[in-house]
């Protein structure tokens, strides 16, 4: 069993190693070939090159179309989960529009390699396809597969649900020194977006797409409403919700932005409480299991040990 579970992983590591490797070598002769159609370089010193850069460009076209047939199958059939699972890959960051197709290809991928590898545990254990054990396995591998992309889409967006959190206070610090300075809205959303892009790279790159939409003509409402949709963070319909009322009433946009400010880092801190409150209550289950009969071993085995002798 241990050796059978040991090939498995390795011949999964490998397809891991060899997809990692193959996606690499796509993505560089595909720049590659994207800079020397940019410098315009005699086509006769490139003929080895052009050779290398056609397979990837058909990698390339076939991936995407597998991809928009997935999304139109998954559309024609249950457009309300398209349209929710669109709304997941913009937060977790994927802003493509061939973001949704690939989504369901990866799943199709996932069952594709379960199965594979269902099909490598049973030939190396000698376990039957047709048996119960065999469907199980099966069953469960090619289920694991399917979930898995989903399970990885709901990791994104927890990370990035985190940084929001975490940066938009200081995104309101950065705005409220703007807004004292004598900058409008606008141009103070894109200086901020260029200010916190080391800091906190995937909300800068929101607020980069929030004032390109400023420029584009959108209005100020609906442009805070679609960045509220991408991040699903309560703290930003909060705040469009304020700018709003703001300009409405006619108060003060710098005082209204440091009373925001202050709430949310209140709101951050209370949270961070309430996680440091529930630390005992969580720690209870593994110190029960784990330390308590290591204790009650060491306090029970000198007086059996002494009785016994």
């Amino acid at each position: 069993m241990g050796i059978a579970f040991a090939i498995a992983m390795t011949f999964c590591l490998m397809l891991l190693g060899a997809a990692v490797y193959g996606q690499r070598q796509l993505a560089h002769k595909k720049s590659r070939a994207t800079m020397k159609r940019r410098l315009d370089i005699d086509p006769s010193r490139l003929r080895a090159g052009q050779g290398d850069a056609a397979p990837a460009k058909s990698a390339t076209e076939l991936a995407q179309q597998a991809a928009k047939r997935a999304a139109d199958f998954y559309t024609s059939s249950d457009p309300d989960n398209v349209v929710r699972i669109r709304q997941m890959m913009m937060r977790a960051g994927f802003m493509e529009p061939e973001a949704v197709g690939r989504y369901f290809l990866a799943r199709f991928i996932g069952m594709g390699a379960g199965f594979a590898l269902a099909a490598l545990i049973m030939f190396v254990m000698g376990i039957s396809p047709f048996t119960v054990r065999g469907l199980i396995i099966v069953g469960i591998a090619m289920m694991s597969g399917y979930v898995l992309p989903t399970l990885a889409l709901m990791q994104a967006i927890s990370q990035r649900t985190t940084e929001y959190r975490n940066g938009f206070p200081d995104f309101m610090d950065l705005m409220i020194v703007c807004a004292d300075a004598g900058l409008s809205l606008e141009a103070a959303i894109d200086r901020v977006s260029r200010e916190i892009a080391k800091t906190y790279p995937a909300l800068s790159q929101n607020l980069i797409l929030v004032s390109l939409e400023l420029r584009a003509g959108r209005s100020i409402d609906e442009t805070l409403r679609a960045l509220s949709e991408r991040l699903g963070v309560d703290e930003v319909r909060a705040f469009a919700t304020l700018l709003k009322q703001s300009r409405e009433l006619g108060t003060s946009l710098s005082g209204t932005l440091r009373v925001f400010s202050d709430e949310m880092r209140h709101k951050r801190m209370a949270k961070a409480e309430e996680k440091a409150h529930a630390l005992p209550a969580k720690m209870t289950i593994p110190v029960t299991l784990c330390i308590l009969p290591v204790v009650l071993m060491m306090a029970i085995i000198p007086t059996i040990v002494r009785y016994s002798s």
